[in-house]
Parts: C-alpha cells; sequence; structure tokens
C-alpha cells in the first residue's frame, strides 16, 4: 500500500515562480514525448493528460515518498465522444520535489521536465499497448528502467542548463521518481 502523507500539507508548495517553470516544463515534456511518439499531447480527444500538484490534489492522491505518479481514471460517461474512455492524470508532489531540489542542489526547471517527460513516455507505452498500466512489481520494474532509458535518450541531446546534475541522479537512481501505479479507478 503506497504511504499517504497528510504531514505534507503543511510543506512549502510551488509559487508563482515554481509554476511558470512547471508550465515551461509540461510544453517542453509534451512537445519531445510528442514527437517521439507520434501521440499529440496537445489533443486531450487522443492524448487524454491532466498535470495537476500538490494543492490541486484529493487525499487519495497524495504521496510524501515520490516525486511524481501516474493514475488512470475511467471517464463518467461510459461512450466516449471522439476520445479515448479513460484518462490520465500526473500528480507532483510539491514539497517532495522542492526537498529534493534543494537536498541535490538541482535547478526546477530540468528537474520537471526530467518527472514529466517520463511520465509522458509511461502514458504514450500505454496509449501504443506496448506495455499494460496494471503491472506486477517485476513487470514494473523493467517498464521502469524502460521508461528511465527512453527519458535519458529524449533529454540528454538537449541544450537545457542544469540538466547534466538531474540526469546523474536518475542514472544512479538517487532519487525515487514515481511509486507503484494505483491502477484503475474512478472519479
Amino acid at each position: 500500500m503506497p504511504r499517504r502523507d497528510e504531514n505534507l500539507a503543511d510543506q512549502p508548495v510551488f509559487g508563482p515562480e515554481e509554476l511558470r517553470e512547471l508550465d515551461l516544463a509540461i510544453h517542453l515534456a509534451a512537445d519531445l514525448v510528442s514527437e517521439a511518439s507520434g501521440l499529440d499531447f496537445g489533443d486531450f480527444r487522443q492524448c487524454p493528460v491532466d498535470v495537476r500538484h500538490f494543492p490541486q490534489l484529493g487525499p487519495e492522491e497524495r504521496r510524501g515518498d515520490v516525486l511524481a505518479q501516474l493514475f488512470r481514471y475511467a471517464r463518467q460517461d461510459a461512450l466516449p465522444r471522439g476520445g479515448r474512455p479513460d484518462f490520465w492524470r500526473v500528480c507532483l508532489y510539491d514539497p517532495v520535489i522542492l526537498a529534493a531540489r534543494a537536498r541535490e542542489s538541482l535547478d526546477l526547471g530540468p528537474l520537471l521536465c526530467y518527472v514529466l517527460t517520463h511520465e509522458f513516455v509511461h502514458v504514450s507505452r500505454f496509449l501504443r499497448f506496448m506495455e499494460f498500466f496494471g503491472l506486477d512489481q517485476e513487470a514494473r520494474a523493467r517498464e521502469e528502467e524502460i521508461v528511465h532509458a527512453q527519458t535519458r535518450d529524449l533529454l540528454a541531446p538537449r541544450a537545457l542548463a542544469g540538466l547534466g546534475p538531474v540526469l546523474g541522479l536518475f542514472g544512479e537512481r538517487r532519487l525515487t521518481l514515481d511509486g507503484n501505479p494505483a491502477g484503475l479507478v474512478a472519479p
């Protein structure tokens, strides 16, 4: 069972400057993964992904032990209109991200780019049926290795200041990005 940490409620969350960096990171990660996968992350009908940070999350979505987590939700209307029957939510844990940033002396923009690119790569693999969402522990570990490698391949050639230390930490697995996916849940 994932650790739910309500004690994070009194920890710092993204302010206006961090939210601007988050917005830039979302667009960069979406563009990179769209180009690599052939999916349009700008078209919610084709690639339904919602990114939320800590204050926007419900209690069941909050964790205190990872930087981000991916949830899959069923839409209320069983018959989708021009789109997919489910959507994905990337849950970002501001307090954990900000603590990792400070502890490891990282720039926030590159850290967010890595986290979001990683989660978008997962979504693209699930949407293209390269892997299934509800994986057992062994398959999940293999999937994480594949996604970390693809994330590194997408980001490494980019001239993004501060990216080197982020790639190094994830390459050494010194940062825990996401935990066990929560599975299919209804909103």
